[in-house]
């Protein structure tokens, strides 16, 4: 500990040994099916020199590149730390084709990497996640690796409280963290949006590390959608409610209101971080003002969502915030709709809810400790992640994969059919 302290303060005061370096990379999906975009960090600015990916079909011949830009930005920590964002997309890729890639510029590059550009024809493979740091969710990182490297899953979804937090140590937790997930997150697309951890000063750094897709409002990785086969994923923020931000809640509720009318896809996939339903030590369950704002709403100031959801039959919602797995029957209106097989679920009259908190984080909660409550299906205390499967048009399944060790253990597989 005093040696990393020592290294810390020599970082601040006279800056990182080949500070140039390029780290931090990982991929993200841009929202166009035949882009890939790259985004990586560097500990110094590249004066005078341009940031870009080059790429290829094999790792001798990458012979295909794409410009960079660089965004420098100050750490909100008492010395101001600035780092240095580039980002850049591969444009005109072919599904199901592996690319080979390195980033950097003309003062360092990368390793090589690669990815599969994925093929929206075949079923979607995604690891779906809240809550996740170095500190408590290590084998749930090492469960990722080892998953990723048997090509298991095609993209993943970080549900908010990412590292815990980004910003601590003048943001030097962040670079930890960014550099951890790197074994996976720079081969698979690695999908953020913002918890309570991120709020700190105007969610400063998952404006800053990240490339979301643009939803044309803020365009600040926030809150987004993309399409992906069968599926419209929404990505919503709910700390701009328990913030109180009502310009910023508006603004979001109408961008909303018109990305699901605009939706054509068979299946809708909503997540934010803040639950609206599940189990917990109260007899009400998670009924906190700050996290059911985002659902009832607050006269004209806040607009609620769940009514909004409902109405566009919204087929499944997760959440994370609570550090623990639980599914639950579909509902509405806090009353669920229960059916003879809970582990096959068909043509659901609201969205099945599934909280997926329990990846990594510091304070874990076991389910023998909570108030079941009446909707409640599965409640599960291992640390894991929620496994999802979209097959077609008709059926997706979940799961929920406990970490324990790096092969693996499934224990709540649920089917979703639909007409």
């Amino acid at each position: 500990m005093i040696l990393r302290l020592l290294l810390a303060t020599f970082v601040v005061c006279f800056g990182a040994v080949n500070s140039k370096k390029v780290e931090q990379v990982h991929l993200s999906l841009s929202g166009n099916p035949d882009e890939m975009v790259v985004t990586w960090l560097t500990q110094d600015p590249l004066p005078n020199v341009t940031p870009y990916v080059a790429f290829g079909l094999t790792k001798d011949d990458l012979r295909l590149t794409a410009k960079g830009v660089s965004t420098g930005w100050a750490d909100q920590g008492k010395h101001g730390v600035m780092r240095y964002t580039h980002r850049a997309t591969m444009q005109k890729l072919v599904p199901g084709q592996l690319y080979y890639y390195q980033v950097g510029s003309s003062a360092a590059m990368s390793d090589t990497f690669h990815f599969r550009q994925p093929d929206q024809s075949l079923p979607l493979r995604a690891a779906i996640f809240g809550d996740l740091s170095i500190y408590k969710g290590q084998q749930s990182i090492d469960q990722l690796i080892a998953a990723k490297k048997e090509n298991q899953f095609d993209i993943i979804i970080h549900i908010g409280d990412l590292a815990y937090d980004l910003h601590d140590q003048n943001g030097s937790t962040g670079d930890d963290y960014m550099n951890a997930i790197e074994p996976f997150a720079a081969y698979v697309p690695y999908m953020v949006f913002a918890g309570n951890h991120e709020v700190d000063s105007n969610f400063n750094h998952i404006v800053n590390r990240f490339t979301m897709p643009k939803n044309g409002v803020y365009d600040n990785n926030l809150f987004w959608s993309f399409d992906y086969g069968f599926v419209h994923f929404v990505a919503l923020n709910s700390e701009y409610y328990a913030e109180e931000m009502s310009k910023e809640t508006q603004q979001q509720y109408k961008w909303l209101e018109q990305d699901l009318a605009q939706n054509t896809k068979k299946w809708t996939i909503v997540m934010f971080h803040r639950p609206w339903y599940c189990s917990s030590k109260k007899k009400k369950g998670c009924h906190d003002d700050q996290d059911i704002l985002s659902r009832d709403g607050l006269k004209d100031v806040f607009p609620g969502l769940e009514e909004l959801l409902n109405q566009h039959k919204v087929d499944l919602i997760l959440y994370g915030h609570k550090h623990t797995y639980e599914r639950m029957w579909p509902i509405y209106n806090q009353s669920p709709f229960k059916s003879a097989d809970s582990g096959h679920i068909k043509n659901a009259p609201a969205p099945v809810y599934i909280l997926t908190g329990g990846a990594g984080c510091h304070s874990h909660e076991d389910p023998s400790d909570h108030i079941i409550q009446d909707f409640s299906v599965k409640a599960l205390g291992e640390y894991g992640y929620t496994f999802l499967t979209v097959y077609n048009s008709t059926h997706l399944s979940t799961d929920f994969v406990d970490t324990s060790d790096t092969t693996g253990k499934f224990l709540d597989p649920f089917v979703l059919e639909k007409n």
